[in-house]
């Protein structure tokens, strides 16, 4: 190869670049001698204004400030949803109410054909047993039809 390619600073980091968290003295060697650490993402009011106390509380308040927003927005679904649950019961008892008055008039339709068909059976000349066994044959047609 020939040497005039090579270029020994490749490898090497640019020192006009800052690390994340450099140390000061390392960023200004001019600097006091303090070993705080520099991030990009903390303003130097900030931290100057507020201890770790302070600024850790305010931290659990934004927290807690974001975990109460969370908590209202379930319990505001919580709410769309018991209303919804709500309004699902009340359909449902409704349709129950005209469920239980519908097997209430079948059953009354079914007493009175009943009692109709006792007087046409007793106004008949024929026997109740002898209806039976009449309606038993016609089942046991029905039965033998349907096996084979």
């Amino acid at each position: 190869m020939n040497a005039g390619y090579v270029d020994n600073t490749l490898h090497q980091r640019d020192t006009n670049r800052t690390r994340l968290f450099a140390v000061a003295s390392e960023l200004n060697p001019e600097a006091n001698k303090n070993t705080d650490y520099v991030s990009p993402y903390v303003s130097k009011s900030s931290k100057k204004g507020m201890s770790y106390s302070q600024n850790s509380l305010a931290q659990l308040e934004s927290q807690s400030d974001e975990q109460v927003g969370l908590m209202g927005q379930k319990l505001q679904a919580l709410k769309s949803l018991s209303l919804k649950m709500g309004e699902e019961i009340r359909g449902s008892n409704q349709t129950i109410d005209t469920l239980g008055d519908t097997f209430q008039n079948t059953a009354s339709k079914l007493k009175k054909t009943f009692g109709n068909m006792m007087t046409m059976a007793r106004n008949s000349k024929i026997n109740i047993k002898t209806w039976l066994l009449i309606f038993l044959l016609v089942g046991l047609l029905f039965f033998w039809v349907w096996i084979t």
